[in-house]
């Protein structure tokens, strides 16, 4: 998926027992799958970008589990419609000792009315998707130990040179030391491609850019008490391929290799009960290995290295209530290692807002700003770089789930982003708009569709365009 989007850790106490811990861990994945159900055809510009991983959100905290009462089903604090059990809809899995494993497998059948993301002469087609994943759940009493993984094959019926094959594996795990405190960690390869239209993606291309992306993240959390803390640290690296032009030859992407290293601190403390105000404090490297040719300051090249800070206050509610999350507001400043490059700093604010309207309805805010990674540019002309160029992006998105039936699950979403481009003028704005369904048949078959209409209207001549997305998809789990 998108490299911009961060890793999130998601730790829930089964304190009624292995049986109910299975359940849900097992919930969180098909919450998983369902998003992609709704998004993962989406070609959203952030979602082929390099980022820092490590962004203001706290994984969100563990509560006890609230044991039901005789002839009802299993129920935990925060739980949603999305992620509620469905016992006679859930996929049982495959025990393996310690170990349970949940195979999936999806075939998508979509209509793209722009799949080059061109302001004038749209071309569509029709792409077929195929996409096996698996979950590997550990059940131990005590830690955890999971892999994950997934790949998407798409082919297009018109024009199969835009065929784009990604895949993902990922491993996490955690090391408890006393009840509410532990150390955690992940690490992930994939790769992936640039979708067309994203401002990273350069011009002149017979093929989507591709590249390899290597994440790794530790940290120890420690909770349960007045006064919790967080510290966590992680690398991400990404290695672009080169493209295909069109009309023979290739362009070398590798300016664009990246390392980016980050640290951070959170402190949150217990005002009244439930409510924790929080103070985070972070940094990132953003190093490129290899030098972007003939560009400023002097011909022989140079590599865009910089450092971002931010710092955030905010207000965590636990997820005990109809109405939990946590919101923020802090400063994020970029400084570039080559003085001509200059800076960049802003407010910062963000976070998520997740509300259970009814037992039937769950609505979910979210808002993020974080700076994209590319080829800066001096003055008012761009640098024609490998893939694009840096860009600070506001992300607000806003999505309703609701359960229509017991095993019929619809939801609508929005989503706008502001991107304001480092070194040149342009200012982009992005929004899309989606509805889509899930229909469970039974446990190891289930029916979905969406429809997305996205739009980005752009400041620079010949970068704005719009697409519209239908999709079908047919699954089976088990």
């Amino acid at each position: 998926m998108a490299a911009m989007f961060p890793t999130i850790k998601i730790e829930v106490l089964a304190g009624g027992g292995i049986r109910l811990g299975i359940r849900v861990q097992k919930l969180k994945c098909r919450l998983a799958a369902f998003c992609l159900l709704l998004a993962g055809l989406l070609p959203l510009g952030a979602v082929a970008q390099v980022t820092g991983p490590l962004l203001p959100y706290a994984a969100p905290p563990s509560a006890p589990q609230v044991l039901p009462a005789p002839g009802e089903q299993p129920a935990y604090a925060g739980q949603t419609v999305i992620d509620r059990a469905r016992p006679e809809f859930d996929p049982v899995g495959l025990r393996l000792g310690d170990f349970f494993w949940f195979p999936r497998g999806e075939l998508d059948e979509s209509y793209n009315s722009n799949i080059f993301a061109t302001n004038t002469g749209a071309t569509y087609d029709l792409i077929t998707g195929l996409q096996p994943s698996f979950d590997l759940l550990s059940i131990f009493p005590r830690n955890a130990l999971n892999l994950h993984g997934s790949s998407l094959v798409q082919i297009y019926a018109d024009h199969p040179g835009q065929n784009t094959q990604d895949g993902i594996v990922n491993a996490d795990g955690r090391l408890d030391v006393t009840a509410g405190s532990s150390f955690y960690g992940n690490a992930q390869v994939a790769h992936q491609h640039i979708s067309y239209g994203s401002p990273n993606s350069p011009g002149n291309i017979a093929q989507p850019v591709t590249y390899w992306d290597y994440i790794a993240r530790a940290g120890y959390a420690q909770g349960g008490r007045r006064f919790s803390y967080q510290v966590d640290v992680g690398v991400e690296a990404a290695q672009y391929n080169a493209a295909q032009l069109v009309g023979g030859g290739v362009s070398p992407q590798s300016s664009q290799d990246t390392t980016i290293s980050d640290a951070a601190v959170r402190g949150s403390y217990e005002i009244v009960p439930d409510y924790l105000g929080f103070v985070r404090v972070g940094g990132s490297l953003y190093n490129y290995w290899h030098t972007v040719p003939g560009t400023p300051p002097n011909s022989g090249g140079m590599r865009p290295n910089s450092k971002v800070y931010r710092i955030d206050g905010g207000l965590q509610i636990l997820p005990r209530h109809i109405f939990y999350g946590e919101a923020y507001v802090g400063y994020l400043v970029q400084n570039f290692d080559l003085s001509s490059l200059g800076s960049t700093s802003a407010a910062d604010y963000g976070g998520r807002l997740v509300w259970n309207l009814t037992p039937l309805t769950t609505l979910t805010f979210t808002g993020l700003r974080a700076f994209q990674t590319g080829t800066p540019s001096t003055g008012t002309m761009a640098i024609p770089g490998s893939a694009g160029n840096g860009y600070l992006s506001s992300i607000v998105t806003a999505t309703a789930d609701h359960e229509l039936l017991r095993n019929l699950l619809v939801n609508v979403n929005a989503y706008f982003e502001n991107d304001s481009f480092q070194g040149i003028s342009r200012t982009d704005n992005v929004f899309n708009v989606g509805a889509g369904l899930k229909y469970l048949v039974n446990r190891n078959l289930f029916l979905g569709g969406s429809y997305n209409y996205y739009q980005r209207s752009s400041s620079l001549a010949g970068a704005s365009y719009t697409q519209n997305i239908l999709m079908l998809r047919l699954g089976t789990q088990f």
